[in-house]
């Protein structure tokens, strides 16, 4: 059961240090990033589904044949062994990451947001986020990952530089869908601070966590 849960955590952990593997990496804020509102809109479905595909649902094969079938994408790209695919906008930008669990479900699907929901609408939408960490992105950016473990959505909010303070203004610009009801497995090897309202980032990054991990990865050869 560990095994299982510390592998689907390690996925997830790529997806996301892949948007700043480059060097230098892309900027976290862009318009050029996917133009979707879904997250607080409900439209076409609500988290934690996107464009038709419910993580811990959809299996991968269906899922990549809605991609395929998507105006708003180009270039999915796919393999089976792991499930992962990516994509890009309908202009180009790459955008997005899914992978899928070892019975071929969904299991994380990663989007990069154009700025066009804010720290208060998802708020607004969701409530307040259970858990907090920050993501040190590059020199120029940072991120707060607001995490909402029943919704099965964690959200990179960027307030700006390590000096910058989380204002309600501030934008989604990463949104990963999860299976609900597997966050409690994933919450084993997390190290997560509790939502105390709109603070400065070095806040957050200082305090004192409220999630540590239960267990520890046991390296195999």
């Amino acid at each position: 059961m560990f095994k299982k849960s510390f592998v689907m955590l390690t996925l997830l952990i790529v997806a996301s240090v892949a948007l700043s593997a480059c060097s230098p990496p892309p900027p976290l804020v862009s318009a050029k990033y996917l133009n979707d509102r879904s997250l607080v809109t409900d439209d076409p479905c609500a988290a934690p589904c996107f464009q038709g595909i419910t993580v811990g649902q959809t299996t991968y094969t269906a899922a990549v044949a809605l991609l395929k079938g998507n105006a708003l994408f180009s270039n999915v790209q796919s393999q089976d062994s792991p499930a992962q695919a990516d994509w890009s906008t309908a202009g180009g930008d790459s955008c997005c990451q899914m992978t899928a669990d070892d019975k071929g479900v969904v299991n994380a699907l990663l989007v990069k947001l154009a700025p066009n929901v804010t720290a208060k609408q998802l708020i607004d939408k969701f409530g307040n986020p259970k858990y907090v960490t920050g993501v040190d992105y590059s020199a120029q950016e940072v991120a707060l990952a607001l995490i909402f473990p029943d919704k099965g959505v964690v959200a990179w909010v960027s307030p700006g530089d390590a000096t910058s303070t989380l204002k309600e203004t501030n934008p989604v610009v990463v949104a990963l869908y999860l299976n609900p009801a597997k966050f409690d497995d994933l919450l084993a090897t997390a190290t997560l601070q509790g939502w105390n309202g709109f603070l400065s980032y070095s806040n957050y990054r200082t305090a004192t966590p409220v999630i540590t991990p239960r267990v520890t990865a046991t390296p195999t050869g």
